[in-house]
């Protein structure tokens, strides 16, 4: 029987109980909650899947059809109090160990603490247990026999008073999960007005005295610095107009001339003439270009050359003459 909305009593039993148990227990429910009531009923095992709906059912009355021998998981306890109407009760009975039992002679070894702590776990309040009763050896041997036993003598003697029946009666809260209520606070009062306080780091020019920065400079200091004063001492050896590096140079004017001529002059090495033309084997080119002298008299030779000309050092040519160089030099990259 699937369960429906307007059924306000749940009845769940196990599969393998007895079906005059079960109606046993559907009469004393009827005739307790009234002739208008219809209880609905719902196997144990297919509780997690059914369509119970939410908030339906005022009571729900579990596995207390024998025998007994089903033990509710979370999940099952999870579903019966989504399904509990708000304060609805849940009266349940389940098999517990009265002892600490090994695995491997009980199934069972939640004991009844065990099973409190659980209800309360999954929300139920008002947790109280009616009854905990030791099962006798006619009950045992039903409960072995429901497991598949075969040495039912030998384990009725091992298990003899020390398993139990607990009946459980519990409530679901008297809100439903997910609830709001308007919580109405009084109103709280308007603070007091803060005294106004002096800011820690407010300067007044009152209080303070400026320094004068004219005050701060001497005679020395206003006097204004000539281009001389200014510019680089320079005690190097004047060559034919020319400053050159001394023997013993401190001053790095050696490491910038050998700088200067190591990083601007490349050598190419011509394994092979192009055009059969004659030329040498290495050329040295320098690829940086040369700045324009401001005199004019560059081409005539270094007599006639400033002593900051570009061309110091080179022999006299023709002003716009044009330098040629032979083998692959002579002819362009690409052909127009």
């Amino acid at each position: 029987m699937v369960a429906s909305q307007k059924d306000s009593v749940l009845i769940v039993a196990s599969t393998s109980a007895d079906q005059e148990s079960i109606a046993s227990i559907q009469a004393s429910v009827k005739q307790q909650s009234g002739t208008d009531v219809v209880p609905a009923f719902e196997a144990l095992e297919r509780i997690p899947e059914a369509p119970l709906a939410k908030s339906s059912y005022a009571q729900i009355y579990s596995n207390l059809a024998t025998p007994s021998i089903c033990t509710h998981s979370p999940q099952v306890l999870s579903r019966f109090l989504s399904t509990l109407c708000a304060n609805g009760s849940l009266e349940l009975v389940e098999p517990v160990a009265m002892e600490d039992l090994p695995q491997s002679l009980c199934p069972i070894n939640r004991k009844e603490s065990d099973l409190v702590s659980l209800l309360k776990l999954t929300g139920f309040v008002d947790v109280q247990v009616l009854s905990v009763k030791p099962l006798s050896d006619k009950d045992l041997t039903a409960f072995i026999n429901a497991w598949g036993a075969k040495r039912v003598e030998q384990g009725v003697s091992a298990l003899s008073g020390k398993l139990g029946l607990a009946r459980v009666i519990v409530k679901k809260p008297a809100y439903e999960v997910g609830q709001k209520v308007v919580l109405n606070f009084g109103k709280k009062k308007a603070p007091a007005a803060a005294e106004t306080k002096k800011a820690v780091w407010t300067v007044s020019g009152n209080d303070e005295e400026l320094e004068d920065e004219d005050a701060l400079l001497d005679e020395e200091d206003r006097i204004k610095p000539s281009k001389e004063s200014l510019a680089r001492p320079d005690d190097c050896e004047l060559t034919d107009g020319r400053r050159k590096a001394c023997k013993n140079c401190t001053c790095g004017r050696a490491e910038m001339e050998d700088e200067g001529e190591s990083s601007n002059v490349v050598s190419l090495d011509l394994m092979e003439d192009i055009d059969d033309s004659p030329s040498d084997d290495v050329v040295d080119v320098d690829p940086t270009p040369k700045s324009v002298g401001g005199c004019g008299s560059c081409a005539l030779g270094d007599a006639f050359r400033c002593s900051t000309c570009p061309y110091l050092g080179m022999p006299a040519f023709n002003p716009g003459e044009k330098i040629t160089l032979g083998g692959m030099f002579e002819k362009d990259d690409i052909d127009i």
